[in-house]
């Protein structure tokens, strides 16, 4: 009987551990790239409501 102290020492757990470790790190990887993902399309829709700011204003004058 296992208890929660004691770590499993199956054969398949001590293979899985090191795709959980990739997995974990895949997921920080993704997450970071979604958080540039965002930034980038932040500074698009910025740049764009600048570009038509000042169409709008060269159109008016």
């Amino acid at each position: 009987m296992t208890t929660a102290d004691t770590p499993r020492k199956g054969f398949w757990q001590q293979v899985g551990r090191p795709f959980q470790a990739l997995g974990r790190g895949l997921g920080r990887v993704l997450d970071a790239l979604d958080l540039v993902s965002l930034i980038v399309n932040l500074v698009r829709g910025v740049i764009w409501l600048f570009r038509s700011i000042g169409r709008a204003i060269s159109d008016a004058s």
